[in-house]
């Protein structure tokens, strides 16, 4: 008596995207080499504002010393 197998027929074979394909190395899809564009763009934004802070802040300390050379100027002429 032979035994029928029950497996269902294999699928057809799909085809992989050339685009997909051309990044795949050995198996493994090959890692990217370039940044993000929107983490690129974030970093760039975040460079931006740390520039601003610390020009503000250089601005601040010269003014604060110019003051300070003021009152100093003004106490040793009385």
């Amino acid at each position: 008596m032979s035994r029928r197998s029950s497996r269902p027929a294999p699928r057809a074979l799909q085809t992989i995207d050339t685009r997909i394909l051309a990044g795949v190395i050995g198996g493994r899809i090959s890692p990217r080499t370039t940044l993000d564009p929107v983490l690129l763009q974030g970093i760039q934004q975040l460079s931006q504002a740390i520039m601003s802070v610390g020009q503000n802040m250089a601005a601040a300390k010269q003014s604060g010393m110019q003051q300070m050379m003021q009152l100093l100027q003004q106490r040793m002429q009385r």
